[in-house]
């Protein structure tokens, strides 16, 4: 639907729609989607496009759901060695964006972005820059320049991993440091980031005055080597922390101690189909809001694999469904855990299923959204 038209679409919407943002790669995918989410039926009918970034393959929400915040994937920002983080303003009424400015993300080819509970700053990983960095949030919702940068250092692991999966022959990234992801616990006490090229988990204390990284008490969780820990979620009540290898494909479930931001192993379950041989490479680990059901996406199998959550967090493999398309980057929940989508990179669509709300499965409702090559999608917790 043309832009032009957005607004008053959204005039006349009724609470049987919610909204969503989806971020892409350029120039095969257009930039930045708004896109109107039918509740009965989880189709997408397309309402912006923002074209004015290159490759915003990650995409943030402020809690008010009043800003957003993309990476610029790129390496030459200004002529630097850096990557763009961009902030948009959201219009109240019509949810179009508007570009509030850009800033250097501390490191090339960014690849995560998040904002801490406050709203009052923003985290990056910079994948081939191989740091982290923290943005504070100025009075319009802007970013400044970085308060706090931080370098990943560790020794260089294998690119195959140790536990590798029957089958496995895709490498990895392990020439050196590759933060993958990076946000805040639930209480925005600690920051954790995960580093697929070092094989670490790393948490850090956060000075919420001055925006800085400080020293946790355990600072460094080791992976098995090659492993590529790449996303985590943490259970809605906040003690339990699911990370997710993306080379070995498992799951690792620690008990989380929010205090110190200290974690213990609980369980390791591999995220692989069971009987499946190959490469597999998981991408992307996403809980229902209720916190009694984890999906995880695994790229080379196209398909996302269903959890069911024991009241302890623990996890047992329910299901693995096909996503219809090729390499799902991520996947996405809506807020009322109705439905799952999937932007399938390679595949140039979003596909959608509807959750069993008794047993977590999914099932296709049929639906695939052309999109060239989507990334991540977020869909607003509004009417």
């Amino acid at each position: 639907m043309p832009g032009a038209h957005a607004a008053a679409v959204l005039q006349a919407a009724t609470p049987d729609f919610s909204y969503a943002y989806v971020g892409t790669y350029t120039p095969n995918g257009g930039g930045i989607y708004l896109f109107r989410v039918e509740r009965a039926s989880g189709a997408l009918t397309q309402l912006q496009v923002v074209d004015d970034i290159r490759n915003p393959s990650w995409l943030a929400l402020n809690g008010a759901q009043t800003r957003l915040y993309a990476i610029s994937e790129i390496d030459n920002f200004e002529g630097t060695r850096n990557g763009a983080v961009v902030s948009y303003a959201i219009d109240p009424d019509s949810l179009r964006l508007t570009r509030l400015g850009a800033v250097r993300s501390g490191g090339t080819l960014p690849a995560y972005v998040s904002v801490h509970p406050s709203g009052k700053f923003v985290f990056v990983a910079n994948f081939a820059g191989g740091s982290v960095a923290v943005f504070p949030v100025t009075a319009n919702g802007a970013l400044g320049a970085a308060s706090d940068v931080r370098p990943s250092v560790g020794a260089r692991h294998l690119a195959r991993a140790v536990d590798d999966p029957p089958g496995q022959f895709a490498s990895s990234d392990h020439d050196g440091p590759h933060p993958h992801m990076v946000a805040a616990d639930p209480s925005g006490q600690f920051v954790v980031a995960n580093d697929a090229g070092l094989d670490l988990t790393l948490v850090w204390r956060f000075d919420a005055q001055a925006g800085r990284l400080l020293p946790a008490q355990i600072p460094v969780i080791s992976a098995p080597s090659g492993s590529a820990p790449r996303h985590f979620a943490f259970h809605p009540n906040g003690r339990t922390f699911y990370n997710l290898y993306e080379h070995d494909a498992k799951v690792v479930v620690y008990d989380y101690d929010g205090a110190r931001g200290a974690m213990r192993h609980k369980q390791t379950i591999s995220a692989s189909p069971t009987k499946f041989a190959g490469s597999i490479l998981s991408s992307e680990i996403q809980l229902t809001a209720d916190g009694r059901f984890l999906y995880v996406a695994n790229r080379l199998h196209s398909s996302v694999g269903v959890f069911g959550v024991a009241d302890d967090g623990q996890l047992r493999m329910t299901a693995d469904t096909w996503v219809h398309a090729d390499s799902p980057r991520s996947i996405a929940i809506d807020p009322g855990g109705e439905y799952l989508y999937s932007c399938n990179q390679k595949g140039d669509s979003i596909t959608s299923f509807r959750i069993n709300s008794s047993s977590g499965a999914l099932q296709f409702t049929g639906l695939f959204e052309p999109v060239g090559s989507p990334a991540f999608m977020t869909v607003l917790n509004r009417r």
